[in-house]
């Protein structure tokens, strides 16, 4: 059975460009629904984002992302963050973690190696929809390495380099 790679790390790590670069290799490849939920909200004036209201933005996120993973897979599918990461978000803001969290079947969805993508200040840009600082975004990093850790996943860094390296190494480990 086909299971979903998780690229993950914290915001301005370069997931996007990576997740993009897969995808011209011929990986189907999910987008980041928070950054798309996140352009929603802000069209419609809501606070429902990770630096707004956090728990209603993570019900939102957790009940997109169980529409996605229905869509059935054929190959090896990359997806540009895991619901894992809305624990490392809720954790680094010290919010209690829902049920649904806790109990949900990651290893049903999701290969048990995970792409984290370090912290790389040479790289790090604050957009509309990352407004974090680079303080937060390291907050965000610790709570996502203990998270997915905890819950059981290996997680192989990437090392900072461009993002033909960056593809092989990834290639190398699936």
């Amino acid at each position: 059975m086909h299971k979903r790679h998780i690229i993950t790390g914290a915001p301005g790590t370069g997931k996007t460009s990576l997740i993009n670069t897969l995808q011209k290799e011929g990986y189907l490849c999910f987008a980041e629904i928070s950054r798309q939920l996140i352009i929603s909200q802000q069209k419609k004036n809501s606070d429902k984002t990770p630096w707004g209201n956090l728990s209603e933005f993570a019900d939102l996120l957790y009940k997109q992302t169980i529409e996605e993973l229905q869509f059935p897979i054929k190959k090896n599918t990359f997806v540009d963050r895991g619901l894992p990461d809305i624990i490392a978000y809720l954790q680094s803001k010290s919010f209690i973690i829902p049920e649904y969290l806790n109990n949900f079947p990651y290893h049903k969805h999701y290969a048990t190696t995970v792409f984290l993508l370090p912290l790389w200040k040479e790289i790090y840009i604050n957009d509309p929809q990352r407004p974090q600082s680079y303080q937060e975004a390291s907050c965000i990093h610790k709570h996502l390495i203990n998270v997915y850790h905890t819950l059981g996943f290996t997680v192989k860094t990437l090392p900072k380099t461009n993002l033909a390296r960056r593809v092989d190494y990834i290639k190398s480990l699936i």
